[in-house]
């Protein structure tokens, strides 16, 4: 009972966070970057239990996924907006 109360509340951590640094710009990622900043976030170890928090996201869409050939990226996109890949504006001269 306790446990699932503070997974409750780290979902809502997580989610508070991921809004403020609006991760939506940060394109997509792989499980990992998500992974070490819900640790970061909730400083807590447990891998299992931040498989779980990620997956109540995911169930609550807030992510995108799109499968590539190195595996599945997610994009935080609460917000069901239209994604489009932004044009740098960095210039390389050759």
């Amino acid at each position: 009972m306790y446990k699932q109360n503070k997974k409750k509340e780290y979902v809502e951590l997580s989610f508070l966070y991921f809004r403020y640094r609006n991760l939506f710009d940060y394109d997509y990622q792989k499980y990992g970057f998500f992974k070490n900043l819900i640790c970061f976030i909730c400083r807590i170890s447990d891998y299992n239990l931040v498989r779980r928090i990620f997956e109540d996201l995911v169930k609550r869409n807030c992510f995108d996924e799109k499968r590539t050939e190195e595996g599945v990226k997610y994009l935080f996109n609460p917000y069901n907006l239209k994604y489009e890949k932004k044009i740098s504006d960095t210039i390389i001269w050759d």
